[in-house]
């Protein structure tokens, strides 16, 4: 049985943003506010330096960070932020679809990967899902997160933390499919707040996964196509 204390919520009352791109601003600048984080509530950075010297001054709910910034400045910043200020999430938001990516987010600490195609309600909804303790994912991330399991079921005891249940691995199948998130509860028979905890679930053992995966690798490129 569900329990949505089970839920670790997140505040979007107070939003670190870290975005270089205008155009992606602006559309944050229209999306936070719907969620009830009006402007005054949230503070902008244009690069990982800036946003490093923010978050050692206020207490953020969240940060919001573009995991295209230049070289690994966005990753470097979710790790930085996991050593020194743990109960700050991240949300990865992203124009990538790669597995490298993805995985490079979801190893350094982000909680959730957006992606920057999908239209305001589609981020306004992930966003949602992440402040009541769930999280969404995208069918094509989906797709490739079952690709990536697939790749290792062969050889179940290398990475146990990452392996799926098959509850797990039906939700993703669904999710594949195109099915919306309500769709995929009704066809499991759950809260939509469950699938979304769920699918979070996921994030961390793909995350888990990724960095045993690493470091098994002696901290080679295991994403490399």
């Amino acid at each position: 049985m569900f329990s949505s204390e089970a839920a670790e919520t997140v505040s979007l009352s107070s939003v670190l943003v870290v975005e270089n791109d205008t155009a992606m601003q602006e559309r944050l600048r229209y999306i936070l506010p719907t969620l009830g984080c009006d402007e005054p509530q949230i503070t902008w950075a244009d690069d990982a330096e800036m946003a490093m010297q923010l978050l050692e001054k206020p207490s953020f709910g969240v940060m919001l960070v573009d995991i295209g910034l230049p070289g690994d400045d966005a990753v470097e910043l979710v790790e930085w932020l996991q050593a020194h200020h743990p109960q700050v999430p991240a949300v990865a938001i992203s124009a990538s679809r790669s597995e490298e990516a993805i995985f490079s987010a979801l190893r350094a600490g982000a909680v959730a990967y957006l992606l920057k195609e999908r239209d305001d309600l589609e981020l306004s909804i992930g966003l949602r899902s992440i402040e009541q303790g769930g999280a969404t994912i995208d069918p094509a991330i989906a797709r490739r997160v079952l690709a990536w399991h697939a790749g290792h079921a062969a050889d179940p005891g290398s990475m146990p933390e990452a392996a799926l249940t098959p509850q797990e691995r039906k939700t993703l199948e669904l999710v594949v499919q195109g099915l919306e998130h309500r769709d995929v509860a009704q066809a499991l028979a759950i809260p939509r707040l469950a699938v979304e905890c769920r699918i979070k679930g996921i994030y961390r053992k793909l995350a888990l996964g990724s960095r045993a995966e690493t470091a098994h690798m002696g901290g080679g490129h295991a994403l490399a196509r």
